[in-house]
């Protein structure tokens, strides 16, 4: 990612195409649905928490369509660094809530910083997070979530860390696209 840039995000939230998309809409009744999505791009080294895309906007947008778009304004005033663009879901899979954090490792290429960030900043929370993400995955008939190492090289300890991933999270499946403009 580049400051002064655009990213574009692009993320499936089809389940695969078996979810219905009346349960990507906040409030659905459906056993399984989402119930928020909210991105950050998160670094300790740079000591950073920015809101990236937070309430049902995200979810909401493009009705009728099961993949969710966004361009991302990288802002001139975010430091060169590692970072995580993490995604906190909840949501719910026969009727059973989950609370799942994703984060993926990004790094931001930035030779003229501007002014410290103000807006969208958040408090930078402790690391690991804890979540709840479902045992397996709903779409890969009752088989495991493979777990895998994700590299999370903002983390405090800035070490390895592995990260249980059901497609991408619980919902959400293998398809999130960046281009860089």
């Amino acid at each position: 990612m580049h400051a002064r840039s655009v990213t574009q995000v692009a993320i499936d939230i089809s389940g695969d195409g078996k979810l219905d998309q009346s349960a990507s809409i906040p409030g659905s009744d459906k056993s399984t649905r989402f119930d928020s999505l909210e991105i950050y791009l998160v670094s300790y080294q740079t000591k950073l928490n920015l809101t990236v895309s937070s309430g049902p906007g995200l979810l909401t947008q493009e009705q009728g369509s099961t993949v969710k778009h966004f361009n991302y304004n990288v802002s001139t005033c975010v430091p060169a660094g590692s970072y995580n663009l993490t995604f906190y879901e909840t949501s719910h899979i026969n009727g059973t809530a989950f609370f799942s954090i994703t984060p993926l490792p990004v790094t931001v290429q930035n030779d003229h910083p501007a002014d410290a960030c103000t807006n969208g900043t958040n408090t930078l929370q402790d690391f690991p997070q804890a979540s709840s993400p479902p045992p397996q995955s709903p779409w890969l008939d009752g088989t495991s979530i493979a777990t895998q190492p994700l590299p999370t090289a903002t983390g405090s300890n800035s070490a390895c860390t592995p990260t249980a991933l059901a497609p991408l999270s619980a919902l959400m499946f293998a398809m999130l696209s960046f281009v860089f403009l």
